[in-house]
């Protein structure tokens, strides 16, 4: 069933309750799943960690690999998640946040079509007096967290772009039977360019944690045969 999030009110929703759990299905056709970068270091070792650039804006936004075939998603089998690591991105759901129409307040929203969303069952958001239950709290500092890494998340690309340290990449991959694949539209940390830093941008780096993400993700390239294939 297609999501359909809606603002959550204590009003229209107090009686609805949240199944634990996470319908995969909603990203089984998505080979890119967005990252923060105080994910990389335990993302690493489920997939590859690259970035993309958005068309329209240009802003370039990390992204794991789940597969080089787009609409498809290969550590998606049978409903069920088989990485070791599962983005924020996906942990959030069902709820979503974005700003309200005034864009000065995060509102969170909430997918009342989600086979977890009911009023049989669950955890309950809100008390009988319509305030928050531990449960929504708990949820809502989830979010919290996410925003706020999604701020750092854009000065961490900014120092790479700063620099220009991030470069378009053609991924050669040979497939079983010899044959070799070329993908495009992926960048990645142009490790030459990084060497050359001047040694005070070198210092700025180590004091605000970036080479500890850069190497992250150059490391994670190596897993690049788990999204090969069909």
């Amino acid at each position: 069933m297609t999501a359909q999030y809606v603002p959550l009110n204590n009003g229209v929703h107090k009686n609805l309750k949240v199944k634990a759990g996470i319908d995969f299905s909603d990203y089984e056709k998505m080979h890119m799943l967005p990252l923060v970068v105080q994910e990389f270091m335990p993302a690493a070792t489920s997939f590859p960690i690259i970035f993309a650039k958005n068309a329209q804006s240009g802003e370039f936004l990390p992204v794991a690999i789940s597969s080089l075939k787009p609409e498809t998603n290969r550590f998606i089998k049978d409903g069920k998640w088989t990485r070791r690591y599962l983005p924020m991105q996906m942990r959030v759901a069902p709820f979503t946040a974005g700003p309200d129409e005034q864009k000065q307040n995060v509102m969170i929203g909430i997918d009342v079509n989600s086979q977890f969303v009911n009023e049989a069952e669950g955890e309950a958001l809100f008390s009988e007096d319509g305030e928050q239950t531990e449960f929504l709290k708990s949820r809502v500092q989830f979010i919290g967290q996410l925003i706020e890494f999604r701020e750092s998340t854009k000065q961490f690309i900014k120092n790479l772009t700063d620099h220009d340290l991030l470069q378009p990449k053609t991924l050669t991959v040979t497939d079983k039977e010899g044959k070799k694949n070329n993908f495009d539209g992926i960048y990645v940390v142009d490790e030459q360019k990084l060497a050359d830093l001047s040694d005070e941008v070198k210092l700025d780096f180590v004091k605000k944690g970036v080479f500890a993400a850069v190497y992250a993700h150059l490391c994670s390239l190596n897993q690049i045969d788990l999204v090969m294939g069909e």
